[in-house]
């Protein structure tokens, strides 16, 4: 597909730091692709020395892919990494000169957190879970906004957190930038694993301050920076993201060029027209001109008005019936989009609905590994990679069927605070002599035991010193122990193999050479912001986890006062929110409905405990009209038919 002007100018530019403002479906992943060939075949970059910091697993993936496709079977090819990966990987090079994280470097992914750290240390405060939370995410927020990160306010939390991480030998993912930042700041030798000449960032307008001083710190080593980005898509205020960070970048850079991509092919013109109505609403975004492509189509809009959530969900799985019918749509041609989703209270009548009709739905779920059976097999691969990986330990501990409950890990845990050492050690010391822990001494011993042998059967040797060993026989040797492993850790079949192959599908994505490389990748993933869509199925998501996304019909379900914006929502919420609306609008290509209810037999949102619902203010003063189930379901687009099947 050839560059547009615009869009050529911007991969083109050399010589200064850039910001490229690039709407939805204007092609942003298209020129970061062209600019890394730019670069490499006609300005003799070498590609090793080009960085492209991403946001979400699935980018990183989709870059990787282009990049490659696009440069061959080239020796090298550009750094692609999430912020948070890349974060890990230089702190991992340089763990020597950073003393305020424990050694090694171990991070805790998703599971552990909420499972493990929450649920011990809810237990050692006499704190509800929830409460263990809130204080973590105050945590989260000082790391992120750079505000004061000694929180005095609760310093018994932060005493126990502190002694329990140093035991359990693990860093929270929320730390990794913050701590990057801050070796590249005050650590006169801290080194990059890779010289960089060019730095490129995507989804720029998705960064914190914590995410931003990272970047300049970066560019401040003589990289020349590229950003791209698009304030009116800033969705992520949960994690102090704002757009201020790319609204103000050329006065942060000063000389920076501004490349604006201007033409949208994605969304047909009157989808296009109701998204820009509604980023509009926001008197500080940039100035744009964006555009629908040459000839691009009407498109189809409709703003539908139900009676409650029963009528919204059964014309929904009309609707998408007919467009089956149609023959020009497959089933993962249509998304279904809800603002949140809070016990399946919004997406069960429609799933029931589309059930009903014999439609196959798909909603995202929980995460194969967050499965007992999965972190099982996840928690073996780690002792593989490290023996004395204590989390680890624990959580083989904890699911590996052996009745070791909560008093025996607990005592463990006592053991490993009175001799001043880790918790494998601890595990350790009780196998050498069970009689260090009164009562469980000899099971837990008998357990370490048998988890040994499980790992010497089926882990990779280790390499030999001096020997030569290349890469696809690496690759070969972490497949092997991931077969063992799941084989070892899950009996049925039908449990195993679908947690097998996941594991082997992230070893090959990532082209792990050893499980450490396997590791990292989901250690520094957050699933709660990754896409997961469904060939073959209508797909059903919450709206953060469709950014990214497209498809040819996008119905925007509950789009109602009390959820968008949504309850106890003001200042740079209502922002979010707005922008979580506009980015929602334009993953439709030619098809989008937009539904709410007179009433809602809910308690959720702002005005919970009351039945009646109120079109969401952003779209109460545009040029939509709302139209009832039947005039919707008769439009010519739907076949003209508004009778229940």
């Amino acid at each position: 597909m050839a560059l547009l002007p615009d869009q050529q100018a911007a991969v083109a530019h050399v010589g200064s730091n850039a910001r490229l403002i690039a709407g939805p479906g204007t092609g942003k992943t298209f020129v970061l692709t062209g600019r890394v060939v730019s670069l490499v075949n006609e300005r003799g970059v070498k590609a090793e020395e080009i960085l492209i910091l991403t946001f979400t697993r699935a980018a990183t993936q989709e870059l990787k892919e282009r990049c490659q496709t696009a440069l061959g079977d080239q020796a090298h090819q550009p750094h692609i990494a999430t912020l948070h990966s890349f974060a890990l990987r230089q702190l991992l090079r340089n763990s020597n000169l950073i003393p305020t994280l424990p050694a090694p470097l171990r991070i805790a992914d998703d599971w552990e957190e909420r499972y493990i750290i929450h649920e011990d240390l809810g237990g050692m405060l006499d704190r509800p879970v929830k409460e263990v939370r809130k204080a973590f995410n105050l945590l989260s927020a000082d790391w992120e906004s750079l505000t004061d990160i000694q929180p005095v306010q609760d310093p018994q939390f932060v005493g126990t957190w502190r002694q329990h991480r140093e035991v359990y030998g693990y860093t929270l993912r929320a730390e990794l930038v913050y701590e990057l930042k801050r070796a590249l700041e005050q650590v006169g030798d801290f080194k990059l694993d890779a010289p960089i000449a060019h730095q490129l960032v995507d989804e720029y307008q998705d960064l914190n301050r914590c995410d931003l001083a990272v970047i300049r710190a970066l560019a401040a080593r003589g990289m020349e920076l590229f950003i791209a980005g698009d304030d009116d898509q800033s969705i992520y205020g949960f994690r102090k993201a704002h757009p201020d960070g790319i609204r103000n970048f050329l006065t942060d850079y000063p000389g920076a060029a501004d490349l604006p991509l201007r033409i949208c092919v994605r969304c047909d013109s009157k989808i296009l027209d109701i998204a820009q109505f509604v980023a509009s609403l926001d008197p500080s975004r940039l100035a744009k001109d964006l555009k629908p492509r040459e000839g691009a189509a009407p498109g189809i809009v409709h703003l539908v008005r139900y009676q409650d959530q029963y009528a919204e969900a059964d014309g929904i799985a009309q609707a998408c019936a007919q467009l089956l019918a149609s023959g020009n749509y497959e089933p993962h041609d249509i998304l279904i989009l809800l603002r949140s989703d809070w016990m399946g209270a919004y997406s069960r009548p429609i799933v029931e609905a589309l059930s009903g009709r014999g439609l196959p739905v798909a909603l995202p779920g929980d995460d194969l590994l967050d499965t007992e059976y999965a972190r099982l097999a996840l928690a073996l691969l780690r002792l593989c990679s490290n023996r004395g990986d204590s989390l680890a330990w624990r959580t083989v501990l904890q699911l590996r069927g052996n009745q070791l409950g909560a008093k025996a890990v607990g005592a463990v845990y006592e053991l490993a605070l009175a001799k001043g050492c880790r918790f494998s050690d601890a595990l350790l010391s009780i196998l050498a002599d069970p009689n260090l822990v009164a009562r469980f001494g000899q099971r837990i011993a008998d357990e370490v035991k048998a988890v040994v042998t499980v790992l010497d059967a089926s882990c990779p040797p280790p390499p030999k010193a001096g020997a030569q060993v290349d890469d696809a026989e690496l690759q070969m040797q972490v497949k092997q122990a991931i077969e063992a492993i799941t084989t070892a850790a899950i009996g049925q079949p039908e449990v195993r193999l679908p947690v097998r192959d996941h594991l082997l599908e992230l070893a090959s994505t990532w082209s792990a050479k050893n499980i450490g490389e396997l590791l990292a990748a989901v250690e520094t993933t957050n699933d709660q912001l990754e896409q997961a869509v469904k060939r073959n199925n209508i797909n059903l998501l919450t709206m953060h986890r469709a950014k990214g996304l497209t498809a040819k019909a996008v119905f925007i379900a509950v789009a109602e006062e009390e959820t968008i914006p949504g309850r106890h929502t003001g200042g740079d919420e209502i922002g979010d929110e707005r922008r979580l609306l506009y980015v929602l609008l334009t993953r439709a290509r030619h098809f989008l409905c937009i539904s709410y209810c007179d009433r809602r037999g809910d308690q959720q949102g702002r005005l919970a405990g009351s039945l009646t619902r109120h079109l969401t203010p952003f779209l109460r003063d545009s040029p939509l009209r709302p139209i009832t189930r039947d005039q919707f379901l008769s439009s010519p687009e739907l076949g003209g038919s508004s009778g229940r099947k």
